[in-house]
């Protein structure tokens, strides 16, 4: 064998094992007849990593720079951060660096918007019946209105594969019709032991409407099917809180929940309406008759095992609230 300064893999390993063996360079050079420097090349390799792909065109304290605005100004586009920061580089490029440091783009959730003094509230609201025993939850009538639209979504955003160039292709578009067609309003209430009636609500919802309601809907089924002791829950609409219904709370003797405003994840029939738009849109009635019938039957539908999920989940929604200082949770 000639002499070299390179070698194979399996001459490499045979000098490694020969000198582990306690030979010296002299006895492998005999053995295997090579240089005393291809022995000390072959001790001194060492598996190099392979780099491909074109150079990295940005910096690592460009990096840093970019998450840093990221991180301060979180509603800022890539084409603003490279105008801001005078950057050089393309638009993909920064999104690719964000998406490196877990910062992609998202779309963000709508919530309510809270002052401080609606945070506040929230905040003595969870304090107060953060350590409620589940049967006091359980004496609560939780009540809301609702706008159900005929050709609404389903509750989340929605997506679709496809080719490229593809978009108006029906198969691949999503129908609308202006303002979502045909809509109604309901009424409803549950509790811990299921759900209570539905009402649907003919023209502009008032204050007089809202009695009527309260008296011939919510009161004969409260008196029949809650407990001794039971306390209504509802949002702080005007016309809840108007002159002429607390008169009404207080004529028939029903003990109310102060409830915080613009807290409607804090309300768990607001899962339930979730639940009453996802059957919509499987359902896909035609007009608002047949919308109206396939309410009343999904809302008939849900078990009492749902109520009683939601109902129990109160000590959750508490936690939520404090642990996010006040602000909108997931719920």
């Amino acid at each position: 064998m000639g002499r070299s300064r390179h070698c194979s893999e399996d001459e490499r390993f045979l000098i490694k094992k020969l000198i582990k063996e306690g030979k010296t360079y002299k006895e492998v050079q005999k053995i295997i007849g090579c240089s005393a420097k291809m022995i000390s090349n072959a001790l001194k390799w060492e598996q190099k990593t392979e780099k491909r792909g074109r150079k990295r065109k940005t910096t690592p304290r460009m990096d840093r720079r970019i998450a840093k605005l990221a991180k301060t100004q979180p509603m800022m586009g890539s084409k603003r951060i490279k105008q801001d920061l005078q950057l050089t580089v393309s638009t993909v490029t920064i999104r690719r660096r964000l998406t490196e440091v877990n910062l992609p783009a998202r779309s963000p959730r709508k919530v309510p918007l809270l002052r401080k003094r609606h945070v506040q509230k929230r905040l003595q609201f969870a304090k107060e019946h953060i350590d409620w025993p589940e049967k006091k939850w359980h004496n609560i009538l939780w009540t809301d209105e609702s706008k159900i639209v005929l050709f609404g979504s389903k509750g989340h955003r929605q997506y679709v594969r496809r080719p490229a160039n593809t978009e108006f292709k029906p198969q691949y578009s999503l129908k609308t019709i202006k303002h979502g067609g045909a809509s109604i309003m309901i009424w409803g209430c549950f509790s811990y032991y299921g759900v209570g009636p539905i009402h649907r609500i003919q023209g502009i919802m008032d204050q007089f409407q809202y009695i009527r309601i309260l008296e011939e809907v919510m009161l004969p089924y409260a008196e029949e099917e809650m407990p001794l002791r039971w306390t209504f829950q509802q949002d702080n609409d005007p016309k809840h809180t108007s002159k002429r219904a607390k008169a009404w709370f207080q004529m028939n003797k029903i003990q109310l929940m102060e409830w915080p405003a613009q807290s409607p994840d804090l309300n768990p029939i607001e899962n339930l309406w979730a639940d009453i738009k996802s059957a919509v849109h499987e359902a896909k009635p035609r007009n608002a008759e047949e919308l109206w019938n396939t309410v009343q039957l999904s809302w008939a539908a849900i078990p009492v095992e749902r109520c009683q999920k939601l109902v129990d989940s109160m000590h959750h929604r508490c936690v939520a609230v404090i642990g996010n200082r006040g602000f909108a949770t997931k719920y």
